[in-house]
């Protein structure tokens, strides 16, 4: 039992400290750019006219919404970086490198979400660079907040409705 009250105690903490950080964010980026918060207000109102009510699949329809906390997560990661053990000895194609088994992997977040080559004008907060067109012309490792693949965040999904409804 003493296992899962610290499993639990580490989830409620890592998912609040994380969430509430990124709501943050975000509230100081809308501050910032009024025309962001004009037409997200403007989003959210009309869900309001059209449903009288926000509720989990009333929040999943707000596109602009979501590009805005895809972009506060870009901007601002909750976590800045990943860490991996290569399972296997793998041989980088291209490339005379060899990552032997047992390797720590560093992926840095923060570094790969303000690259330029990826993301133009990184400082610049604009939530239209997750326009479905953006995305697609994008490698998907390009945009980590949760890792990606078997073993990313568990609360992504949590996390991201929580501060989709806090804004």
């Amino acid at each position: 039992m003493t296992e899962a009250a610290a499993q639990s105690f580490f989830f409620f903490l890592a998912g609040f400290e994380t969430s509430s950080a990124t709501a943050t964010f975000a509230l100081y980026e809308l501050a910032h750019h009024e025309d962001v918060q004009d037409k997200l207000r403007n989003e959210i109102d009309e869900v309001l006219k059209t449903y009288g009510e926000l509720s989990y699949d009333t929040v999943n329809e707000m596109k602009y919404l979501h590009k805005v906390v895809n972009e506060t997560m870009r901007k601002y990661p909750p976590i800045p970086f990943l860490v991996r053990i290569c399972t296997q000895e793998i041989n980088l194609e291209t490339t005379e490198i060899i990552v032997p088994k047992g390797t720590l992997i560093f992926m840095p977040i923060f570094g790969l979400h303000r690259d330029p080559s990826i993301y133009p004008d990184p400082e610049k907060f604009d939530p239209e660079r997750f326009n479905a067109d953006e995305i697609a012309i994008r490698h998907s490792y390009t945009f980590l907040p949760f890792g990606e693949g078997p073993r990313n965040c568990i609360g992504n999904y949590l996390y991201k409705y929580y501060v989709q409804y806090f804004i």
